[in-house]
């Protein structure tokens, strides 16, 4: 699941919970924020996200802060084990993008001592 889709899967859970909590069907709701009641359904259902217009007007009327709207704790996992993945990659990248440079800087030596020997060698030999 995406970023947007675990943002939306919490704004619909809470809005949905917080207009039970007020006592309000979705009709009510959108009549009272000026929507239409597919488009309380579409927020509700994860569709569509809110605008900041829609947020400030939640907020108002459930007399909520915005971060209560946002907030899941799920969510906060979600995002931790993505950036850890990514975080994870980016090491790995590092480390890979290390150990081929660590590689090739140990065969231009081991190439450059062998060339330098086998001239010594070769001088010797004269």
């Amino acid at each position: 699941m995406t970023n947007i889709q675990s943002i939306r899967k919490a704004v619909a859970k809470n809005i949905r919970s917080f207009r039970e909590e007020a006592g309000y069907t979705q009709e009510t709701l959108a009549e009272k924020l000026g929507f239409s009641t597919s488009h309380i359904a579409n927020i509700e259902g994860g569709k569509t996200g809110i605008s900041d217009e829609i947020l400030a007007s939640l907020c108002n009327l459930f007399h909520k802060k915005p971060s209560e709207i946002y907030n899941e704790p799920d969510l906060d996992f979600v995002v931790d084990k993505e950036l850890k993945l990514a975080i994870n990659d980016s090491v790995k990248k590092v480390i890979q993008n290390s150990s081929n440079e660590i590689a090739d800087e140990i065969l231009r030596r081991v190439t450059n001592e062998l060339t330098v020997r086998g001239y010594s060698e070769r001088r010797r030999e004269r």
